[in-house]
């Protein structure tokens, strides 16, 4: 019983012997060392691709005309990791629709902001 065993768990018998194991152990060990590094790789790739992603978005629908309703208008902002990005604005009144674009860059912009643009990004840093 105990020799069947050894003989199942060594191969004997099937032309493999420990050297055959052993080498085929080997064998593996490397691939799976090649297969750990291929993902750390692919892992530090996707990091960085994630940092420069949309992560955070705010958004606020607003009034700005008396004449209109429903609050239609809204300003939007879409950051990445390190508050990077664009806010986005849409004013809506009865004449038709203006679709505004600002680059923010660490959460503040080089153009003015409406209240509304400020408080989306304020809204998507603080991910509410």
């Amino acid at each position: 019983m105990l020799r069947q065993r050894f003989n199942d768990f060594f191969n004997v018998g099937k032309g493999e012997g420990l050297e055959g194991i052993l080498a085929e152990q080997g064998k593996k060990a490397r691939d799976m060392a090649e297969d750990l590094k291929r993902l750390r790789n692919d892992v530090a790739r996707i990091d960085v691709m994630a940092e420069t992603s949309i992560q955070k978005v705010g958004m606020v629908r607003f009034n700005p005309f008396d004449d209109t309703g429903g609050d239609q208008s809204f300003a939007v902002a879409l950051l990445d990791s390190v508050d990077n990005g664009i806010a986005v604005s849409s004013l809506h009144s009865r004449e038709g629709t203006r679709i505004y674009a600002k680059q923010i860059i660490k959460g503040e912009s080089r153009n003015h902001l409406t209240e509304e643009e400020r408080e989306a990004i304020r809204r998507a840093i603080a991910r509410e």
